[in-house]
């Protein structure tokens, strides 16, 4: 099949036809119908070359109705919220930063003599580069949250608290399998090794306190 279209739109086998056969009254009936049919068989006619005369292929035809683009979806990223940030902590909220209020500093084991900084908040424990205190030398400390150690400012009492992790760990050579509450020098047990608790804030000290005077 030979498509092409008249100056009057109709559609047309230019094989079959010199010219265009709708327009034409010599043409029988029965030719009408077939070319017809056959130009209707592909659907919406904006597909085809509007330019008189101009040949379009049945093969051209058909490809361009089944490759049209669809109507883009809305992103994905209009559909949810856009905000990743990270929650701001209790002392951030106010002072622009996340002061350090304490330190675990390892007694025993491949740390020995370093120190790690604990915040505000909840401060996971674990072999995993990504954890608030990374032990990432140590394949006897879990991964991710073999323990955790919190610092509530409010009440200004730190608290060890067990992990996601199936191991244990212990506070002063006691496990720990509920909350419990710390004081300077407690020693917590995590694996191989020995970290004891080096309080900044506590009961003589707060940041809250230098944010009153300032």
């Amino acid at each position: 099949m030979n498509l092409k279209r008249c100056n009057n739109g109709h559609f047309y086998d230019a094989d079959k036809f010199e010219t265009c056969p709708y327009c034409n009254p010599t043409v029988s009936a029965s030719e009408l119908t077939v070319a017809m049919d056959q130009a209707q068989m592909y659907g919406d006619t904006s597909d085809f070359d509007e330019e008189e005369g101009k040949t379009v292929s049945l093969q051209d035809a058909v490809s361009a109705a089944v490759s049209a683009p669809e109507p883009a979806a809305p992103a994905a990223a209009a559909a949810r919220d856009l905000d990743d940030s990270k929650t701001v902590s209790y002392y951030a909220q106010s002072m622009g930063s996340d002061p350090v209020v304490g330190w675990l500093v390892c007694i025993e084991g491949s740390y020995f003599g370093e120190s790690f900084k604990l915040k505000s908040g909840r401060n996971f424990i674990g072999r995993s580069s990504s954890m608030d205190v990374a032990l990432t030398g140590d394949n006897s400390v879990s991964r991710e949250r073999h323990a955790v150690v919190i610092y509530e400012p409010k009440a200004r009492i730190f608290i060890a608290q067990p992990g996601d992790s199936r191991e244990l760990f212990y506070l002063n050579d006691e496990v720990v399998l509920n909350n419990e509450k710390l004081k300077n020098y407690d020693v917590l047990t995590i694996g191989n090794l020995k970290l004891m608790l080096v309080a900044l804030c506590g009961e003589h000290f707060s940041w809250d306190d230098v944010k009153k005077e300032g």
